[in-house]
């Protein structure tokens, strides 16, 4: 009998354990998997996999979120498993609806970690992802299943996400105060304060600090999606080495699919040895943690030691008055309009210097606080110092109209003063400028974003060009015209119909020509040479990454002069436009090599150019369009009359003007049947 209860008790007891077991397992199940769930591989996890709540289970139709496609999703957040950079990226959510996680370079060996600010529940997969779990193996560009549920576990986002990595380049982190750039894109004069972090490539931490404002910048690339900014930092900092500076530049290069035009344009400046080039680097730009782009980092133009090296004339201003007492100083204008100013109470002792000058279209200069128009119709805008007195830009006015009254005739003598156009300027900057643009074929040089300087008279008493600045639409990067895509042709810098004629006459300089040649063979051409042979392909190759990133992110194409649908054939037309120029240049300025010009002038603009061999025969016969009036064109002619001829060689340059016959109107038609009494 004992031994019965012996049995009984030994069976009961294993009983229990066996329902202990058995009921205590999910919770000891939930302790095992919570230990081991520190590292999820993404790589080794199938779909089919059901640990933990599947939401396929939870749910048997898909709920969209509310979040519109397009825009980010700053619920949900990836950040590093080492959180001591305290780098996150949002979530961002695409037209077509798919998700990505855009990471930085250096994130690719480093496991992420999934955060949300609700109480919702992260599956990738049908595999939960929870707030400790450190994901690895992650493939990129592949598509993953991403689902999130409520706390009631409904499925409230079920996406594709796929996960893109960038080239090894540095990281900007901006924060707005607002936390978003909506204020800020409103109106480019719209500035908020905010935060920044760099990093460089590697991840290690640069710079931190508060920036004072963030706002936009630019002309024509404004209005695209992907907007250029400016911040100016609470102290002035050092970035790579460029110089310490408040005001950068964030340029996002939306006309260039290649991203590379403004660095190569820099470069180029860099080995023609101009005195300052402002410099810049491409970095990722994050702001208010969702990725924005590729994006070229630059010092903004500056004067100071480690800019335009010329005395800050600002200062006597920035000294007297503060910034609304500068709102209210009184705006003057000479009776034609040509000069204008700001009426103050300053008078320094000596106005010989520094200025800085911008060539800029009509309605900019109109815009402007203080300028001058030359006789010859170039207007300047001046940038320092911004608030002139009126004897300030008289004397900047006076001597670049005596160097243009100089450089116009062709023995380069002003007709008053009796003094040479090389004693009015720096030759040599001159060149060095000329050459980044007619070998850039930059389409806005000598119109737009075109600078001079000029220092105090006890350093120089001449006029510099430079410095260079905004490369997005050269390099053969334009269509906006029949000229400025062909890598053959000598622009002069006058192909734009608001172009200057300055270089077109110091061109026809003979002095002026040796000195551009020389420096072209010395110094441009051994750049141009090996960026063709090695420079090009590593830059394309370093930065790729970034730019799918960037393609990917702006998803809807705005550049008007994308001609390409891949990146790598982009590049291709770059190099093929770099070698096609340079070896024309070789031709007509090492090799003496004689070409013409024929110019086709569409209702008084130039619509397209031939660049004709001495003695070869045009290609064909270009055929216009006129859009503003109904029009049937008739042929070209000269200005006395002779009609275009391409069966005939070409010895000297052209110019031929497209004759129409006008069409009647519907308007017209109906004059004319009153004219002539029809009835109905």
């Amino acid at each position: 009998m004992q031994k019965n209860k012996k049995k009984l008790l030994i069976l009961v007891t294993a009983v229990g354990l066996i329902l202990l077991v058995i009921m205590g397992y999910p919770a000891v199940d939930d302790h095992i998997h919570e230990m081991n769930k520190g590292d999820i591989f993404l790589d080794q996890v199938q779909e089919t996999d059901t640990r933990d709540i599947s939401p396929k289970n939870r749910a048997t139709t898909t709920q969209l979120p509310d979040t519109d496609p397009g825009k980010p999703l700053p619920e949900i957040t990836l950040s590093l498993e080492d959180d001591t950079l305290d780098f996150h990226v949002s979530l961002w959510q695409s037209d077509s609806g798919t998700c990505y996680f855009f990471l930085p370079g250096f994130a690719r060996d480093m496991g992420l970690v999934l955060g949300n600010s609700g109480n919702h529940s992260i599956y990738i997969n049908d595999v939960r992802i929870t707030p400790t779990a450190v994901l690895r193996g992650i493939a990129e560009e592949e598509d993953y299943d991403l689902s999130v549920l409520d706390a009631e576990g409904n499925v409230i986002l079920r996406r594709s996400v796929v996960f893109m990595y960038s080239s090894a380049l540095p990281v900007m982190s901006l924060t707005t105060k607002s936390g978003n750039l909506e204020y800020i894109n409103e109106d480019k004069s719209h500035e908020e304060a905010g935060t920044t972090a760099l990093f460089d490539k590697s991840g290690t931490p640069l710079y931190t600090g508060n920036v004072a404002s963030i706002r936009g910048r630019g002309n024509s690339t404004w209005g695209l999606s992907k907007k250029p900014y400016q911040m100016k930092l609470c102290e002035e900092v050092d970035f790579f080495g460029f110089g310490s500076a408040h005001s950068w530049n964030l340029i996002a290069n939306g006309y260039d699919q290649t991203k590379l035009r403004n660095q190569i344009a820099a470069d180029l400046a860099t080995a023609l040895d101009m005195d300052y080039v402002p410099e810049g680097q491409m970095i990722d730009l994050y702001i208010n943690h969702t990725y924005y782009g590729n994006y070229y980092l630059t010092e903004k133009i500056r004067v100071g030691e480690d800019g335009v090296a010329i005395k800050d004339m600002d200062t006597y201003v920035d000294d007297a008055y503060n910034t609304g007492e500068l709102g209210k100083l009184e705006r003057l204008a000479n009776e034609e309009g040509t000069r204008k100013w700001v009426a103050t109470d300053i008078y320094p002792d000596d106005i010989s210097g520094g200025y800085l000058i911008e060539r800029e279209l009509d309605s900019r200069f109109m815009a402007e606080t203080s300028g001058f128009i030359t006789r010859q119709g170039d207007c300047y805008t001046l940038q320092s110092p911004a608030y002139a007195s009126e004897e300030q830009v008289n004397y900047i006015a006076d001597l670049m109209q005596e160097f243009q009254d100089a450089v116009i005739e062709s023995d380069g003598i002003n007709p008053v003063t009796g003094r040479h156009y090389s004693e009015y300027i720096n030759i040599n900057s001159f060149a060095q400028k000329y050459l980044v643009e007619e070998i850039s074929k930059n389409y806005d040089g000598g119109v737009t974003s075109s600078f001079f300087y000029k220092p105090e008279d006890s350093v120089s008493t001449k006029l510099f060009a430079g410095p260079i600045w905004d490369y997005d639409v050269a390099f053969g990067n334009c269509n906006l015209d029949r000229i400025a895509s062909n890598p053959m042709g000598i622009t002069r810098l006058q192909d734009h119909i608001y172009g200057t004629e300055i270089f077109a006459q110091l061109y026809a300089q003979e002095d002026f020509y040796d000195h551009m040649v020389s420096l072209y063979k010395e110094k441009a051409l051994p750049y141009l040479n090996d960026l063709l042979e090695h420079r090009l392909d590593e830059m394309a190759a370093q930065s790729q990454a970034s730019i799918a990133m960037d393609r990917t992110r702006w998803e809807t194409p705005e550049n008007r002069y994308q001609y390409y649908q891949e990146y790598q054939n982009s590049v291709r037309y770059l190099k093929h436009f770099m070698e096609q120029r340079r070896n024309f240049l070789n031709e007509v300025w090492l090799d003496g090599v004689s070409y013409h010009n024929i110019s086709f002038v569409v209702d008084d603009e130039v619509w397209q150019r031939y660049c004709i061999k001495d003695g070869e025969l045009p290609s064909d016969e270009p055929v216009p369009v006129r859009y503003s009036t109904p029009s049937l064109f008739i042929g070209w002619i000269t200005e006395n009359g002779v009609p275009y001829d391409m069966y005939k060689p070409i010895y000297e340059d052209i110019t031929f003007y497209a004759t129409w016959l006008e069409l009647p109107t519907e308007e017209t038609a109906d004059e004319g049947n009153e004219n002539n009494g029809s009835t109905y």
